[in-house]
Parts: structure tokens; sequence; C-alpha cells
């Protein structure tokens, strides 16, 4: 795969038809959307690749069931079809996941009502494993017994269980390694992605879009880009950067919706994952996925007026939290304590302060904005690509793109890495890690740590591994002491301590 070279002096030189603001998950997607067009692409996040939101993620990718209780089959179809395309073309970090939901016979929590539910669902994603191998296709789902839910999940409360209803999703294993794959293949693609470039300023001549004026964040100098379209995928930051740009656009982010994740020190409840709702309480379904053999369970949320990079969960929402799961299930006693990790994001709310339900799309000069410069925020991890498609269809309508499977060859060896909770640094994945420190931009210890593998994801593990990654880098001990230590406080800060 392509090699993510941070030459600013070249891209410098270059006129580029489209430049990228923001280098979360929809700056990505439209990126590799654009490049499979060929139209010649510069991406520029201010910080690193798959950062802040995108970073904080449940590592799923859900085929929308939910939206089958509102009927919104429009959604519903879109996310199974995305849900495919990730199966399909990263099937080395996305695979098939079982998910049970125990039912007592409340509401529509009932085995009469999930059994039509999973019936709708299996009917409406008929063509959910067309193109997929054997290995990874998604079974139909069904009603189980309270006896099989309960060999399935041991901790189950059985107090008035009736059943359990099961169907498959998808996990994803390697998050960070997905992210930097689409990344590497754009570059492949003829597209420069780079990353601590921050963007201060628009460049228009007779209210068109000429290019952006940067700060490269390592070292202060200032950089001018030149580029006909400019798209504005800045996440959070999005309707900051609109104002900056041109002018407030509210409908880009309302309002502040904090959503978290949290992965716990403990072994998954099952092999499944779980769909619960506490009994007491405001009715909220957790997700419980058993992430590498892992307890990780999500989502909390709450409306907040804060953006920061490192976003913290209050105390008290935690406390909330973790009196939810204990509710949830009898005996399994989670404490503060326990806590591996907190994976914290901020996604658009509507005035009522529920997420967003659709992604929006502005064309700056269709309100007297200069002509080349869009805005775009996303919602979903899931549907990021197809927003991507459409956004680059509309801004491109004469450039035809080339096909998936001429792009993504999934018998190539990546040459990638993987971590299991507890596995260690070893001479083997030393030697992966240095490649990926050469070939993936790797400006900062804590780049490699959190955003190019799953070292982070247990922040013990990553203490401990700090100092067998020395002989990777280059650069003298002052340098290496100083990133040690920004590093170390990232782990703990990403815990909440």
């Amino acid at each position: 795969m392509g090699k993510i070279i941070r030459d600013i002096g070249k891209a410098e030189k270059e006129n580029f038809e489209l430049i990228i603001t923001g280098g979360g998950i929809y700056g990505i997607m439209l990126l590799l959307e654009a490049s499979r067009r060929n139209i010649k692409t510069l991406l520029l996040e201010k910080n690193d690749f798959g950062g802040a939101t995108t970073l904080n993620h449940l590592k799923t990718v859900h085929g929308g069931l939910r939206y089958l209780q509102s009927l919104d089959l429009v959604r519903f179809r879109e996310s199974v079809n995305e849900r495919k395309w990730f199966v399909k073309y990263f099937p080395e970090y996305v695979s098939p996941m079982s998910c049970i939901m125990p039912l007592y016979g409340n509401g529509l929590k009932r085995n009469s009502v999930m059994r039509g539910a999973l019936m709708l669902n299996d009917l409406f994603s008929i063509n959910r494993n067309m193109g997929i191998t054997k290995d990874k296709k998604l079974p139909g789902g069904k009603i189980l017994s309270r006896e099989k839910t309960v060999e399935m999940f041991e901790g189950v409360d059985t107090k008035g269980l009736k059943g359990s209803a099961l169907w498959f999703d998808a996990n994803i294993e390697e998050f960070q390694r997905l992210i930097m794959s689409v990344l590497r293949k754009s570059v492949d693609l003829g597209s420069v992605p780079l990353n601590y470039v921050e963007v201060k300023e628009l460049k228009t001549e007779n209210n068109k879009v000429k290019g952006v004026k940067c700060v490269d964040v390592e070292n202060g100098e200032k950089i001018t880009f030149s580029g006909d379209v400019v798209i504005n995928a800045g996440g959070p930051w999005s309707r900051e950067i609109s104002t900056n740009f041109d002018k407030d656009f509210p409908e880009l982010f309302k309002k502040n919706l904090m959503l978290w994740n949290i992965l716990f020190d403990r072994k998954a409840l099952s092999d499944c994952a779980l769909g619960l709702t506490p009994k007491r309480g405001h009715g909220h379904t957790y997700f419980f996925h058993p992430w590498k053999g892992r307890l990780l369970v999500g989502t909390g949320e709450i409306v907040v007026d804060d953006i920061k990079n490192n976003v913290k969960v209050p105390g008290k929402e935690i406390n909330k939290f973790i009196d939810d799961m204990n509710t949830a299930i009898p005996g399994i006693d989670l404490k503060k304590k326990d806590i591996l990790k907190i994976y914290a994001g901020i996604l658009p709310a509507s005035e009522s302060g529920k997420l967003s339900k659709k992604p929006v799309t502005i064309d700056h000069s269709t309100n007297g904005g200069p002509a080349g410069l869009y805005s775009i925020t996303g919602v979903k991890f899931t549907t990021s690509r197809l927003v991507a498609d459409k956004t680059i269809k509309k801004i491109f309508p004469d450039r035809k793109p080339s096909g998936y499977e001429s792009i993504f060859n999934i018998e190539e060896d990546h040459g990638d890495i993987s971590f299991k909770y507890d596995q260690n640094v070893n001479e083997e994945s030393l030697i992966k890690l240095k490649k990926i420190v050469e070939e993936e931009s790797v400006l900062h210890l804590s780049d490699l740590i959190l955003r190019r593998t799953s070292l982070g994801e247990n922040p013990k593990r990553a203490l401990d591994s700090i100092e067998k990654l020395r002989p990777i880098f280059t650069g003298d001990k002052k340098w290496w002491a100083k990133e040690k230590s920004d590093t170390e406080k990232l782990l703990k800060m990403e815990n909440n301590e």
C-alpha cells in the first residue's frame, strides 16, 4: 500500500482540485471517494489522522436494526449496505458478531414483537451477504428460549426472563488499522494526506476558492496550498471553521452531544454482544461489546458546551453509567477502579439535545459565500463512506469512479499488526511497528500508540511498552523524554484520571 509521506514542500508547489480540512472518518472517506475518481486531492488535519471523535468508537458496524422501530427503511437499508461494504473490503478487520437482547415481556421487548422485528430485519436485508465470503456471512436472526439465553449469557437477570432476541452485526477488531488502510489506499490513488497542518484561513479571489492558508503545527511555519474546491469536514469544529471561512451555519452543529463508551478491566460477559436495559430509571439500552474478550460498554450521552480535543466525562455521569451496569446485571459489581479506558467524542445534536438523524452538507455559494466552498457534518461511522460518495458525486458530477474491487485487493498482504488485550510488545511486533513509523507519518510516540495501533487500548500495557519502543524512533534524548512524558499524560487523561 501507499506510504504516507509528510512532504509539505512538495504539496505547496502543486495545485489541487480538492482540499479537505479534517482528518476524521468523514474527511478520510471523502479522500477515498475523491481519489477513486482521480481527483487530485489534499487532506489537512490539524492534529493526527483518525483522532478525536473518530478514535472514540464502540468498534462496531451497525446494520440499523433500531431503524425498523420507526420504519425508517431508507436509513435501515443504507446501514445494511454500508456494513456489507466494510465486511467485504476489510475482511481482515471486520467480522460478524452475534448479539442477544434478553426479553422480559415488556413493551416492544416481547418475544412476539421481536420475532416479527427479526423477520423484517432479515427480509429487508436479504442482500446483506451478496459478494461476501462464506466465513463472513451474517446469519438470520431468531428468538432464543429462556434456557438457551441463560446458556449463552450466564449472568443474565433471570427474574421474569422470557427468552432473548438473537441477531448479527459486525465487529471491528483493529479499528486504527482499518482507518490507516483507507488512508494508504487513497495515497495509492494519488492523494496527499498531511497531519499536523492547521488551516487558518480560506484563500479566495473574486469570491471563488483559490486555496487555504495554514500553519505547520510542528514548527509554526506558515504555508499556503492552492486548490479549486475546499470541503470543511472538521467534525465538532466544522461550525467554527464555517464561520471563519464564510459565515455561521447553525445547522452544522446545533448542539454538542458528548457520547462515551467505557472499556472495563473485566472479561466479557458472553461471547455475544449484549443489548441490556436497566430495569429502573431512564430505560436506556446499553450495548455490551465483547471486544477482544473484554467488557466494552456504550453508550452514555450528555449535551455539553466544551468541545476540546480531550473531552472529559463528568464524574457523576460515570457513576450513573456504572450504576446502570450494576442494575442491569445482577452481581457484576462494577466499580470505578475497574475502568481501563474511557472513549469520549462529540457528535451533532438537535435543538432538543438528541443525536442528529441525518448528515448536513452546505454549499456556501448558494448562500452568497465563496464558490467552491462546502461544509459537511456526519453522524454515523457506518455510513461515512456513503455520505462521502454522495458529496463528491454532487460536487464533481462528471468524474466517474473506479470500482472498489480494483482498489481493495483483499488478498494483499498488509503487513499489519494486531494486539490481543494482554499481548506485550516483542521483537516480531517491533519490526512491524518500525515499518508503521517509517510509512505512516508517525510524528509522535502517541501517534503510534493511540492512532496507528491498538497498543493504547490497554493503557497499562502501553505505559509498560514505551521504553521498548525507543529503538524504532530516531531523535535525541530530550525529544524522547518529552514524547514519553506527553504520551503518559495522554494515556492517563483518556482514562479520565
